[in-house]
């Protein structure tokens, strides 16, 4: 227990931000399921039962299952960078004789701890969440004046206890698979790879990330084969609703395996599209050239920042890219025509703000945990002469690479959601529009350039401020 808490004091930073994630993922997942409890109970009430019964089916559905999704994928991709960051102390307790097996141990029982401290703040923030949030949810989801009946104390135990599951099955599978991949190799060779992450995935993962794609191809494509040819003359809400849900879920489920695929792939997608960019965005200024040579040489270190930010765009535009394209449809109809209501912007963030949510934090925790290396990258620049400006400059435009990357690799899939989308609508109506989002696309990503740009900047200041040789010195004591 003792050299488990002095590895908390040594890396604070490092598990602090894996705490941040795992007290999210617990705070969020109670929320939804103190907000399904509640409209169990409003399905007993005289009055409210059938939109008790609407809002439970829709928020067990769209907004559940991607959130299950997203947060497995963001615990995993959090957990094994923290890890990757503490693998030169994981090889030297290799080295003083320690075991693959309790190796493993240690790194179980330190996300434990991480865990019980999560639940603990899951209990007091979830249920004020709930309460909170429960008329904007009801609102947008079909279940508009629901009221948010006092909680029982089972519903509040589910709550709980889904929580605590959740967040602690995640973290847990993240750390096995990790500390597996350490243990498997000698001491010496752990070592040395501590200071040499690896540069690629491993070849199942690389081969379950092109099922998930292959998968999501097939989903659209299997959506299109099911449209149904509907005339014009002919259209009404439940004949527009039956031709166009194939196409509709298929969609849907196509979103969600491209973002499983985005994030299983990793560093083989973020060396290439990295490259890719940089050389094409070939701009003259020195503070330029040298961020680019920094992304394009740590950017697999960066890949719990870029991947996550990368899946909740896939998410957030795929499904932007799908009602713009409704909308684009319904407004070359005839006036008067019924159609099924196209969702705004304020529905889609109660269908996948959960998501949303979990993405955003597990940036900032990835962000985090790769912050000794930036500091270390700024280091290294100021004593080859950089000036104060040309600092400056580097640790903002550092964001803006990271949202510029994350962009660019989530705008394949979002595309093709949308070109499937428009083609399924020609298909079925012999209507071909096509409504990619540009102008939100470009609001998202600008205001995400901003806001990266900024943290970015003030998150490095301290390692400005500090001696190059002392942060040197600092990293290769570590």
């Amino acid at each position: 227990m003792r050299g488990l808490l002095r590895d908390f004091r040594d890396a604070t930073v490092v598990w602090g931000a894996v705490l941040l994630l795992l007290a999210v993922v617990q705070c969020v997942s109670g929320m939804v399921m103190v907000m399904l409890s509640n409209a169990r109970l409003a399905m007993a009430v005289p009055g409210l039962h059938d939109r008790a019964v609407m809002f439970y089916m829709e928020l067990s559905g769209p907004p559940l299952v991607p959130m299950v999704i997203v947060g497995m994928l963001m615990v995993l991709l959090v957990v094994s960078s923290a890890i990757r960051q503490r693998r030169r102390a994981l090889a030297l307790i290799a080295l003083q004789g320690a075991t693959p097996g309790q190796l493993t141990l240690r790194v179980c029982m330190q996300v434990l701890l991480l865990d019980v401290v999560a639940t603990v703040v899951s209990l007091v923030v979830s249920p004020a969440l709930a309460r909170g949030l429960y008329p904007f949810a009801t609102r947008q989801l079909e279940a508009d004046g629901l009221p948010f009946l006092p909680q029982d104390v089972t519903g509040m135990l589910l709550a709980w206890g889904c929580g605590v599951v959740f967040g602690f099955a995640m973290a847990l599978v993240g750390s096995l698979l990790t500390v597996r991949a350490i243990g498997g190799i000698s001491p010496v060779e752990a070592l040395r790879e501590a200071s040499d992450p690896p540069k690629t995935v491993g070849a199942p993962r690389l081969v379950l990330a092109w099922i998930m794609f292959a998968g999501a191809l097939v989903s659209l494509a299997a959506g299109l084969l099911n449209v149904r040819k509907t005339s014009m003359a002919r259209m009404s809400v439940q004949v527009t609703f039956s031709s166009m849900s194939p196409l509709a879920y298929g969609s849907m489920i196509a979103m969600l395996l491209f973002t499983v695929s985005v994030c299983l792939a990793g560093p083989a997608v973020l060396s290439a599209t990295v490259r890719a960019w940089t050389t094409v965005a070939c701009l003259p200024w020195p503070a330029w050239r040298i961020a680019c040579q920094q992304t394009r040489a740590r950017v697999c270190a960066s890949s719990s920042t870029i991947i996550p930010l990368a899946a909740g765009l896939t998410l957030l535009m795929s499904y932007e890219s799908l009602t713009a394209t409704i909308t684009a449809w319904t407004r070359l109809l005839p006036a008067g025509t019924p159609t099924v209501e196209v969702p705004g912007f304020a529905r889609i963030l109660a269908l996948i703000g959960t998501s949303l949510v979990l993405v955003l934090t597990a940036v900032c925790s990835g962000y985090l945990i790769a912050q000794r290396g930036r500091e270390l990258d700024l280091a290294l620049v100021s004593v080859s002469g950089g000036t104060q400006g040309q600092l400056n400059a580097i640790a903002a435009l550092d964001g803006l690479m990271t949202v510029a990357t994350s962009s660019l690799i989530a705008f394949v899939p979002s595309l093709l959601v949308s070109v499937s989308f428009s083609i399924g609508i020609w298909l079925s109506f012999d209507v071909l529009v096509f409504g990619m989002p540009w102008i939100p696309w470009l609001v998202v990503v600008l205001v995400l350039a901003v806001m990266a740009m900024l943290g970015s900047w003030i998150t490095a200041q301290r390692g400005i401020r500090t001696p190059p040789t002392v942060v040197i010195a600092h990293a290769a004591g570590e």
